[in-house]
C-alpha cells in the first residue's frame, strides 16, 4: 500500500512541468558545468523538500534524518546523499522573494491551464498572524474577530473559492486595512491567462468603496460587496445572499493556513522573511490540493492529504 501511495505521488508531482520554475532557480546560481567549483544540489528537489518538510511538520534536523532512511525520496528528489541542515537555510537565503514569486505566478499559471483552478469568481479577506512580541517590524493591529489589538503581520489573500486555494497573496503590518491591499491583488489576479476571466468578486464590507466598486464594473466584474454604512438597511437580492456565501472560503483557507502550515503563531523574525515562507506554504497547498484532485479527494483537505500520503 505504502508503495502505491508513492507511485501515485511521484506520477502526480511529475505531471507538474518544473521546467520554468528549475530555469528561474537555476538564475539564482553561478555555478557552470565543466569548470571549478562544486555542482549545487538540485534546486527542484530542495524546493519539494520544503514541501515535503511542512507536510510531516518537521524540522530541519528530523527532515534530514527522514532522507538518510527513505531511498525513494532521495531518488525522486535527485540526492545522492541528503543535503545537510545548513543547505536549507542556504537555499532559501540564494533565492529570495523575487524568485519565490515567480515560482509562486508559474504553478498558479499551470494549475489554471490544466483547468484545475479557476479565477471566475474569487474572494478577497485579510487575517492577522501573531508574532514573537520582540519582532521589530512587527505592527500591532485590531482583530475584529477575538476583539482585542494583537502584534504581527497580516496576510491579505485572493483566492479560487472553488478550490479555497490562493491565487495571489500580499503581507503586511497588523496594522494595514484590508482595502488597501485590493489594487495589487487585483492586478495579480488579471495578469493570469485563462479561458474564464474573473466575473465576480466577493469582499466583505472592508471593501465598500466607490473606487473598489468602479474598478471591478469598468472590467466588466460584477462586486459581491455588502454595505458599510447606511441609513436604511440594504436588502440584498437572493443571488447576491447566494453567491456571498461564498466568501466564507477564504476564511477557511485561513484556518487551514494556521492549523495545518502551523502559521498559528510565528516562530520568525521580519516581513521578508514571514513572505518568504508564505510563498513556500502556498506553494505546497496548490500542489497539495491538486494532488488531492488527481487522487480522488478534495482539494481543500491537507488533512486527508498528511493522513494518507505523508
Amino acid at each position: 500500500m505504502k508503495n502505491n501511495r508513492r507511485a501515485s505521488l511521484r506520477k502526480i508531482i511529475s505531471s507538474i512541468d518544473f521546467s520554468e520554475t528549475e530555469t528561474i532557480l537555476k538564475t539564482c546560481y553561478k555555478y557552470s558545468p565543466h569548470k571549478p567549483g562544486r555542482p549545487p544540489l538540485s534546486a527542484k528537489g530542495m524546493l519539494i523538500s520544503f514541501l515535503l518538510m511542512f507536510l510531516r511538520m518537521e524540522s530541519y534536523r528530523d527532515y534530514h534524518a527522514f532522507l538518510e532512511k527513505d531511498q525513494f525520496w532521495r531518488r525522486q528528489l535527485n540526492f545522492k546523499q541528503p543535503p545537510d541542515i545548513g543547505s536549507y537555510t542556504n537555499f532559501l537565503k540564494r533565492i529570495g522573494i523575487n524568485t519565490l514569486e515567480q515560482i509562486f505566478a508559474d504553478v498558479i499559471q499551470q494549475l489554471l491551464d490544466k483547468e484545475f483552478l479557476n479565477i471566475h469568481m474569487i474572494a478577497q479577506d485579510g487575517s492577522i498572524l501573531p508574532s514573537k512580541p520582540d519582532d521589530p517590524e512587527a505592527k500591532i493591529g485590531w482583530d475584529h474577530i477575538n476583539e482585542q489589538y494583537i502584534l504581527g503581520y497580516k496576510i491579505h489573500v485572493a483566492l479560487d473559492v472553488n478550490t479555497e486555494l490562493p491565487v495571489a497573496f500580499t503581507i503586511t503590518g497588523a496594522n494595514t486595512h484590508d482595502s488597501t491591499q485590493f489594487q495589487s491583488l487585483y492586478t495579480k489576479v488579471k495578469s493570469y491567462t485563462t479561458r474564464f476571466p474573473t466575473k465576480y468578486y466577493l469582499g466583505d464590507k472592508a471593501f465598500d468603496s466607490t473606487t473598489i466598486r468602479t474598478t471591478l464594473l469598468k472590467d466588466l466584474v460584477t462586486p459581491v460587496i455588502k454595505a458599510s454604512k447606511t441609513r436604511i438597511k440594504p436588502r440584498y437580492p437572493p443571488l447576491f445572499k447566494k453567491t456571498y456565501k461564498k466568501r466564507t472560503a477564504v476564511e477557511r483557507f485561513f484556518s487551514r493556513l494556521k492549523k495545518f502550515l502551523d502559521l498559528k503563531k510565528l516562530n520568525i523574525y521580519g516581513k521578508g522573511t514571514v513572505q518568504l515562507y508564505t510563498y513556500l506554504f502556498c506553494i505546497g497547498m496548490l500542489l497539495i490540493g491538486y494532488m488531492n484532485h488527481q487522487l480522488g479527494h478534495s482539494p481543500r483537505s491537507i488533512k486527508t492529504f498528511i493522513r494518507i500520503y505523508t
